[in-house]
């Protein structure tokens, strides 16, 4: 299984610099790719925001939303159940590298997550969450 977070999921659905790169990734795997609460908040608002900064329209993103929907009931996603408490500690702990990356809060969720889930891959395009990610042990693919 390949964990994608925020940076590297939406490339499933807009063209954008290393699309395909992310597609040739999720095509080698066999199981439906984890869907997180995070994962999930996060997309819709990244689509959202372009909007906002009129790079998408309002009707394109409910559109991917919908198209998002239809994959995770079609079981090509797979809502991931995490043990909460569990994702609380590990995120304490994993702060500590906060110190070191400088890392955002929901970025270090998506790193709890992933050591929850224990990933083949965790894919990333944000430095210093993959920086966290190895630094706790995820294995994350080099991206191109």
């Amino acid at each position: 299984m390949i964990y994608l977070d925020t940076s590297a999921f939406p490339k499933l659905y807009l063209r954008e610099e290393s699309s395909e790169f992310v597609q040739r990734c999720i095509e080698t795997q066999d199981q439906p790719i984890p869907v997180v609460d995070v994962l999930e908040w996060e997309f819709a608002n990244a689509l959202r925001l372009k909007v906002f900064w009129k790079e998408l329209d309002a009707g394109t993103v409910e559109h991917l939303l919908a198209l998002f929907d239809d994959r995770l009931k079609r079981g090509q996603y797979a809502t991931a159940e995490l043990d909460a408490p569990r994702r609380s500690q590990d995120l304490r702990n994993i702060s500590r590298h906060s110190q070191t990356y400088g890392s955002r809060t929901l970025d270090l969720v998506h790193v709890a997550s992933a050591v929850q889930l224990q990933p083949e891959y965790f894919l990333s395009f944000d430095e210093r969450q993959r920086a966290v990610a190895t630094a706790v042990g995820l294995s994350v693919l080099p991206v191109a």
